[in-house]
């Protein structure tokens, strides 16, 4: 293996763990893996070669940088942000003579995975010491402070993809139990997360997995009712929890009380709200503005709409926290039209359609994960979810056609 992939394939598995656990190395490390791609370029060591499923993602951030231009308030840091969009399409359309190195880079992820645990276990037991507050501080975002627990449990549930279908360097080699100890250990860090879309995630993975099993041993029907009932069990599961159990009541009520009489419920809530109450409402001021600015508020321009929206509903304090729409879809919808939010359905599409022919089950099942995520989070928002999609994505249209595994 020539040098410069040597050096840039250790700095791929580096940054695959390093970037979890810090941040701010995420640009250091990409201007390092790309220039060390340019050297191999000029080289004659790799070829450039963008596949066309890249395309759209690319596209995706040119209407990202267009659209400031009829923002009202441009936000020039939020297209930072989406610089990946454009720099891992680039960062893996350089092909190279000898494969990447995956299972390496899945193992970086999932030791880092076992890190970030490691961490958010100590900051809740400091939490705990300072606020004497055990429940408080052992859930959501007290728990997990490196990464807001959306995408802390993305980043579980794809570990927990590669070690189901074996694909982790160093773990596929030993035996299956340790595997299975470390799927246990991040399936049950979800009861501390409490996050709807990764226990969703995961139990479908789960159940998908396990029919995908059975199919060979048991055929069609029995392998979907035993992966249904998983499915039920890991509903029940979650539902130990306190804190997700209030949550899923709470979601239920708000929901029942929601479809009665949309109007009354966004406008007749009291301060300060709940999460599943937030979500509601704001999904609604998503829509109406939607059909407001069919061609987008432009990036930056959607904080200050939903603010004023928020406002005249008489929700002043929930306005001052300026979330976003929690949900993927809506929030491109607002930000950058229509044409946006058919980009993103054809995205999906095409991704889909480019693992399924390359009979890639850890794709599909990451696109799943993906789509899941973006009903309930705005997932490309945050450098944590930006960051980690766009890399694997990439990374994974690379992996060598076999049958689905």
């Amino acid at each position: 293996m020539p040098t410069t992939q040597r050096l840039f394939n250790l700095l791929l598995i580096a940054f695959c763990g390093a970037w979890l656990l810090a941040k701010g190395l995420t640009g250091p490390l990409l201007i390092l893996l790309l220039t060390s791609a340019l050297v191999g370029l000029v080289k004659k060591e790799n070829q450039f070669q963008l596949q066309y499923v890249h395309a759209p993602w690319m596209v995706l951030f040119l209407l990202y940088a267009s659209s400031l231009f009829w923002s009202s308030t441009p936000d020039w840091s939020a297209l930072e942000r989406k610089l990946a969009l454009l720099a891992f399409p680039l960062l893996f359309g350089f092909k190279w003579k000898n494969p990447l190195p995956l299972a390496q880079m899945w193992l970086a992820h999932t030791l880092s995975c076992l890190v970030l645990i490691a961490i958010a276990y100590y900051d809740a037991v400091m939490c705990e010491l300072t606020l004497g507050q055990s429940v408080r501080c052992f859930s959501t975002t007290y728990f997990s402070q490196v990464h807001h627990p959306s995408y802390f449990s993305a980043f579980l549930i794809f570990s927990i993809i590669g070690l189901l279908l074996g694909k982790v360097a160093w773990f596929r080699t030993k035996p299956r139990w340790i595997s299975w100890l470390l799927i246990l250990i991040f399936s049950g860090m979800h009861l501390h997360l409490g996050t709807l879309a990764g226990i969703i995630a995961l139990a479908v993975v789960l159940m998908i997995f396990t029919i995908y099993r059975l199919l060979q041993y048991l055929g069609t029907t029995k392998s979907i009712v035993i992966g249904a009932l998983l499915l039920l069990f890991s509903i029940v599961l979650a539902l130990l929890s306190k804190d997700i159990r209030s949550d899923a009541q709470n979601a239920r009520d708000f929901t029942r009380s929601y479809m009665e009489n949309p109007e009354v419920f966004v406008k007749g809530r009291k301060e300060p709200l709940q999460g599943n109450e937030v979500r509601l409402i704001l999904w609604t001021a998503s829509v109406e503005l939607g059909l407001q600015h069919p061609m987008g508020l432009g990036l930056g321009g959607l904080e200050p709409a939903l603010t004023k929206k928020l406002c005249g509903w008489g929700y002043p304090k929930q306005a001052e926290k300026e979330f976003n729409p929690h949900n993927q879809f809506l929030q491109i919808w607002n930000e950058i039209g229509l044409i946006g939010f058919a980009l993103l359905c054809w995205i999906l599409y095409a991704v889909n359609k480019h693992f399924y022919q390359k009979r890639q089950l850890s794709g599909l099942l990451l696109t799943l994960v993906f789509f899941i995520f973006c009903a309930f989070e705005s997932i490309l928002q945050r450098e944590s979810g930006i960051v980690f999609f766009m890399c694997w994505f990439t990374a994974l249209s690379y992996w060598p056609k076999k049958s689905l595994q």
